[in-house]
């Protein structure tokens, strides 16, 4: 039985929401993992950053959940200058040995659902929706018994107990990207009316 052939218009959103859906977990799956020079750098030139603006635009009017904090990112990239890599690296390290380490395990999960999204992208391009639509659901099975019940409470540490804001800024994305991909708000599940003040105004993260 062949596949019904579907209208390139679609086809090609479908491509597209599915390849910023892997980019967007791998870089969270890239600050989750111990800091080395390579990711100072993506933070200092904002590299990382436009890899999660770039891949919102799947979003619609939902991306404003991004906004403040890829803003505040920005300000981060454009202090650098008066910063030392070397102490980004060590504020990084820091809190993450102190927050995060201990959810070491998160990691690999989050590089998983990264590569069904590219699998999946794969499929609808290569016309194959029963395929595509088979990863979706591995897809929200992988999220809903190995993320939901771990990022929610590492998002919620680095945003409260981080000594680098930077560290908070990512916290709260890492919250607003699981929340965008579920359609739940664990950002305000986990940050209460703080995640209110923290959509409408980007930090000063220059520290």
């Amino acid at each position: 039985m062949t596949s019904p052939v579907l209208p390139a218009v679609f086809l090609a959103k479908v491509v597209q929401t599915a390849g910023d859906r892997a980019a967007s977990w791998d870089a969270v799956a890239d600050v989750l993992s111990p800091p080395d020079a390579a990711l100072v750098e993506r933070l200092r030139s904002g590299a990382l950053t436009e890899v999660w603006r770039q891949g919102s635009s799947w979003l619609g009017d939902d991306v404003h959940v991004l906004t403040a904090d890829l803003m505040s990112l920005d300000v981060y990239s454009r202090a650098a200058s008066r910063r030392d890599p070397a102490d980004d690296l060590a504020d990084l390290l820091a809190d993450h040995e102190s927050l995060v380490a201990r959810d070491a395990g998160v990691v690999a999960p989050v590089r998983d659902l990264a590569a069904l999204c590219r699998e999946e992208a794969i499929a609808w391009a290569q016309g194959d929706p029963v395929h595509a639509k088979s990863l979706r659901v591995a897809q929200h099975d992988l999220v809903s018994s190995r993320l939901v019940p771990a990022l929610p409470e590492l998002g919620g540490r680095l945003v409260r107990d981080a000594r680098a804001n930077v560290w908070r800024v990512l916290g709260r994305l890492v919250l607003a990207i699981l929340s965008a991909d579920t359609g739940k708000d664990f950002r305000r599940a986990v940050l209460g009316a703080a995640a209110d003040r923290a959509g409408r105004r980007p930090d000063s993260t220059t520290d």
